[in-house]
């Protein structure tokens, strides 16, 4: 890295020289201190590292330079969210992409050959010519998430997370109140925003809901593995089949599956036959009402709802996801 400097050293001093940039001597102590920082940084830091080195230049003067750093090449600058303005060095010829922690600020740089040539793939197919790209990834790094307890408030939960609900611990009374939101325990959710005045908006499927900070606070989740939901997706693409029989009002939006029985008496019993409810037809989920009440089927071509106790009384089997 040190023959690297070095190099960059010689470039800036014929380049500089070449355009006839001005006060060069104390430009090339910026670069000499920028150089020596082997990470993101601001420009408090490079004055730091500035002070260190026995030099005393102003802010603006710096901050000058580093723009020139920037359009000669020299350096790039990044604007991350949860960051001030920061700067890294630009070495031509290598590229890579970042991954930022919300929660800490910390950026870890990487590069995936992978990733390159099907970004590639995706702007042919769009006929666009690429001519630079940046990638930047952001979320919760592994030393943030090994101090996380296995269960937190949503509250404290960042944007873009998703969820699983584990609890809630609240009377009676906010429990109703978010059962009939249609929020309830194991449902999968994702942190849409947080922080306005202590609400936090969340996605639970298709719906949109904002919780409160007093309700928040009493909604225990589980932040849900990146794998798991590769996992899941993986599973759905393979349309894994449920070996047992299950009520149809435990089926999830996109299965499908073999009606084995229909319970119930009398007029409600025949009501559903009416309908083409029968044993032996196909059935498949469409989607379930905000408040998950009722469910949205297709059955022989027909679209339907059922309310939730109704779809108690039908069994299901051959389970599985249906690609629509």
């Amino acid at each position: 890295m040190t023959d690297t400097h070095e190099q960059e050293k010689k470039q800036f001093k014929r380049l500089f020289a070449q355009q006839g940039v001005d006060q060069f001597d104390m430009r090339l102590m910026v670069l000499d201190a920028f150089l020596k920082l082997e990470h993101h940084v601001t420009i408090q830091e490079i004055m730091e590292q500035l002070a260190q080195d026995g030099n005393q230049l102003s802010e603006e003067f710096v901050l000058n330079s580093m723009e020139l750093l920037c359009r000669f090449g020299f350096a790039n600058k990044n604007e991350f969210d949860v960051n001030k303005t920061q700067y890294e060095h630009r070495h031509l010829g290598l590229h890579h992409d970042h991954m930022v922690c919300t929660k800490c600020g910390t950026i870890l740089e990487f590069k995936d050959e992978a990733i390159e040539k099907q970004q590639l793939k995706v702007a042919d197919a769009y006929g666009f010519h690429m001519l630079q790209h940046k990638m930047e990834i952001y979320g919760i790094c592994s030393a943030c998430m090994e101090d996380r307890r296995v269960l937190v408030p949503l509250h404290k939960a960042r944007p873009g997370e998703k969820l699983i609900v584990k609890d809630f611990s609240a009377g009676q009374n906010m429990q109703s109140r978010v059962s009939s939101m249609g929020l309830r325990i194991g449902d999968t959710i994702e942190v849409v925003s947080s922080g306005f005045g202590g609400q936090v908006v969340i996605a639970a499927g298709e719906n949109r809901l904002v919780l409160g900070k007093g309700m928040a606070e009493k909604i225990s989740v589980q932040p849900l593995d990146p794998v798991s939901i590769l996992t899941l997706e993986k599973d759905q693409d393979v349309e894994e089949t449920v070996d047992v029989p299950i009520p149809l009002k435990h089926m999830k939006k996109g299965q499908e599956g073999i009606i084995r029985k229909v319970s119930g008496e009398g007029v409600f019993r025949r009501r559903l036959l009416e309908m083409g409810i029968n044993r032996g037809s196909k059935i498949y989920v469409e989607k379930y009402a905000p408040l998950k009440d009722p469910i949205e089927l297709v059955i022989k071509g027909f679209h339907i709802s059922l309310r939730v106790e109704e779809a108690a009384n039908i069994l299901v089997e051959n389970v599985k996801y249906k690609k629509r």
